[in-house]
């Protein structure tokens, strides 16, 4: 790949300049970058000399000048400079243009992918509603990052199960049954126009309203989920009826957003396996039990605090579950990486079951990783399902969708309905998703629709609408006889080369290491902030260059290779978001 040529041919060249200069053979472990300059005039590409100065005990500047007068560099390069302490080299621009747009364009929906996971399968788990309510804006970047980091790792040369596992029972689950029993009146989503999932949040909320009041209503809840495990036929039967309308509501939400698994697990078939695996490490001496009959494992040593794996009458916990869901995963898909895509919240959740399992003997362990990330907010602060204070992601992509609907209608009034729809539809999920993904997995996010779907700015619709645009561009050359026509010429890479051009042609070269960074860090943002600044990049190109009005036909024909090899980069780097790539807004 050019990117690969330009970093090892320099790194050669320089490392042949050090010695001719210096007697320095080996560079040995000095990084060797190449990052872009703050002006173009002094270079195109600039080498830091820093990391030279400790191998060659001189100063930074002397050490650039030196080697600017005796570095031999390949192509595409074309000379160097020493500015300070910096090394700056000059591409031999019209040769990397033509070099990076045929690139792109000869690997067409394979660029940027790499052999990073090449033999390597991971099992990765995101989403893991709870069936007690809907999802929410917080499921929604899960949905979102796990789906957008699914894309990125395949591309990366892995092989991904997208997995789900729905926490179908605990005592959560029955206090929406216990609301269910004394004020469902019998009522089913049907009858009350609900959606399944909304028709259950409903009781939990009602249930949360409740209990404040009444502390018996906790007591009650616990007793049904004692009567749930031991099998109690009339309790398990309302249990099937209401997760199944909390699942069908589930389905309907993940096919609007676009989200699908290989694999579902439901706690209430794994929990049971935690609990043999815990009773075994009891009989092993790894965990031991209370005077109150409850076991527990103390994880001092591992610089953690105690935690109860079995209550005292009998009934799992939340880690027992999870135990019972990593060891059963790894004897199905054995798999080679476990990422779990959980918000930051349960970190210390994650490092618990991680602890158990070396104890318990399980040394995969060591390859299982919490991808974790911060919390989303309101404008006026956290989400709180049990108080109802909550965005639901369905309310959440319908205001989304209204707001995109005004904004089409402002610039086509005319648009025909079904048009209207799936225009609506890309750039609505389009914001959400940008927005969400745009942001380091460590930050936390106060989403703001209005602002997502901004056709202006660091959101998704912008970058869509650099796409559209590069299509109308696209669109006209074709139906223009004059350049559809062979005496058109073909494209002449020699008229290329100015600023504009060169520093979008090196972003398009950066593409393959923008998705490689997203899949090593499992952080979608490096890719999204790349995007953005290609979609930027191909503004200040469009501003500053005619394409069908450029002053000869070679030139046109050029401008619009780069520009094709533009649409294609922004088209693959939001495939791999999740994101559609709209030809028309």
């Amino acid at each position: 790949m050019l990117e690969d040529d330009v970093r090892s041919g320099f790194r050669a060249a320089l490392a042949a300049a050090v010695g001719a200069a210096f007697g320095e053979a080996d560079l040995g472990g000095v990084a060797v970058e190449l990052a872009p300059t703050p002006d173009a005039s002094v270079g195109d590409l600039g080498f830091g000399c820093f990391p030279l100065a400790k191998l060659l005990r001189r100063r930074p500047a002397e050490i650039a000048a030196r080697l600017a007068e005796v570095i031999q560099l390949p192509s595409p390069f074309r000379k160097a400079e020493a500015v300070g302490p910096y090394l700056n080299v000059f591409l031999d621009r019209p040769v990397f243009l033509e070099r990076v747009c045929r690139e792109v364009l000869e690997a067409g929906e394979a660029y940027g992918d790499c052999d990073l996971g090449r033999g390597q399968k991971v099992a990765l788990e995101f989403s893991s509603p709870n069936t007690n309510k809907p999802q929410h804006l917080g499921h929604v970047r899960n949905n979102v990052l796990g789906m957008a980091l699914a894309r990125i790792l395949e591309a990366a040369g892995y092989r991904v199960i997208k997995v789900n596992l729905i926490n179908d029972r605990g005592v959560h689950i029955c206090q929406t049954m216990v609301a269910y029993r004394r004020w469902g009146g019998g009522a089913t989503p049907q009858s009350a126009g609900r959606k399944g999932d909304h028709f259950v949040g409903d009781l939990y909320v009602r249930f949360s309203q409740e209990a404040a009041r009444d502390a018996a209503l906790h007591r009650e809840a616990q007793e049904l989920l004692v009567r749930w495990e031991r099998g109690e036929p009339d309790v398990l039967a309302l249990w099937r009826t209401m997760n199944g309308w909390v699942l069908e509501g589930f389905e309907a939400t993940y096919r609007r957003l676009g989200v699908e698994f290989d694999r579902v697990y439901r706690e209430s078939e794994t929990y049971q396996h935690g609990r043999e695996i815990v009773l075994r490490a009891l009989e092993a001496g790894q965990c031991y039990r209370l005077p109150d009959g409850a076991v527990e494992a103390d994880l001092t040593p591992d610089g953690l605090e105690k935690k109860i794996l079995l209550r005292r009458d009998g009934t799992s916990v939340y880690i027992t579950q999870d135990l019972g869901t990593a060891v059963a995963r790894q004897a199905e898909l054995g798999f080679d990486r476990m990422y779990y895509v959980v918000a930051s919240e349960q970190n210390y959740h994650f490092r618990v079951l991680f602890a158990l399992l070396r104890r318990f003997g399980y040394a995969w362990a060591e390859h299982c990783r919490h991808v974790s990330y911060g919390m989303v907010y309101l404008p006026e602060g956290k989400m709180k399902s049990r108080e109802g204070k909550v965005v639901d992601a369905d309310d959440l992509m319908d205001e989304v969708e209204a707001l995109s609907e005004a904004a089409i209608r402002e610039k086509h009034a005319d648009i025909a309905p079904d048009e209207l729809a799936r225009r609506r539809r890309q750039i609505a999920l389009g914001a959400i998703k940008f927005y969400l993904l745009n942001v380091n997995l460590d930050k936390d996010i106060t989403f703001d629709p209005a602002a997502s779907v901004s056709f202006e700015g660091d959101t998704g619709p912008y970058v869509q609408y650099s796409h559209t645009r590069i299509c109308g561009i696209l669109r006209k050359a074709r139906e223009s006889s004059s350049l559809s026509s062979p005496s058109s010429g073909r494209a002449d890479f020699s008229q290329l080369g100015n600023d504009a051009e060169t520093a979008l042609g090196l972003l398009l070269m950066k593409f393959p290491s923008a998705v490689r960074g997203a899949a090593e860090s499992l952080n979608p943002a490096r890719l999204a902030g790349h995007l953005l600044e290609t979609a930027r990049a191909f503004a200040q190109f469009y501003h500053d260059n005619p394409v069908l009005q450029a002053e000869t036909p070679g030139l046109v024909a050029a401008r619009l290779e780069l520009c094709r090899a533009t649409q294609r980069v922004l088209q693959r780097g939001l495939e791999l978001l999740g994101i559609e790539a709209p030809e028309q807004m």
